[in-house]
């Protein structure tokens, strides 16, 4: 008789410090009060993750990173009226992924023309 897996349907426990291998990381949020909303950008940032839109951030991180971010996510907000996504992309969808950057910089001015980047790994 086969044996059967006892965590089927559940997480499996991992050692502690086993974080796995970094993984793309999409971070949105949507919050009204400014200074929450600072405040959670500002957390983004702290784990590496980079700006791709006012309330959008990318990143790699590994499974411990991602779980303590979230926790540290859902802290911060409490009981404010938020909604927080982090989800995981895979590698492939990472690798080719379409950017278009028009935008405008404070210190820059609009950008002259769009620029449309393809990232993909042959």
């Amino acid at each position: 008789m086969a044996k059967r897996n006892r965590y089927a349907g559940v997480l499996q426990p991992r050692l502690v410090g086993r974080g796995g291998p970094e993984t793309a990381v999409l971070a949105l949020y949507d919050i009204e009060d400014d200074r929450l909303r600072a405040r959670v950008a500002n957390i983004c940032l702290d784990y590496g993750l980079v700006r791709i839109q006012f309330s959008a951030f990318l990143g790699k991180l590994n499974r411990n990173h991602r779980e303590e971010l979230t926790l540290r996510l859902s802290k911060e907000v409490g009981t404010a009226l938020a909604r927080l996504r982090v989800i995981v992309l895979c590698q492939t969808d990472f690798e080719t992924m379409w950017v278009l950057d028009q935008y405008r910089l404070p210190e820059e001015g609009l950008v002259s023309k769009p620029v449309l980047r393809v990232i993909a790994s042959d």
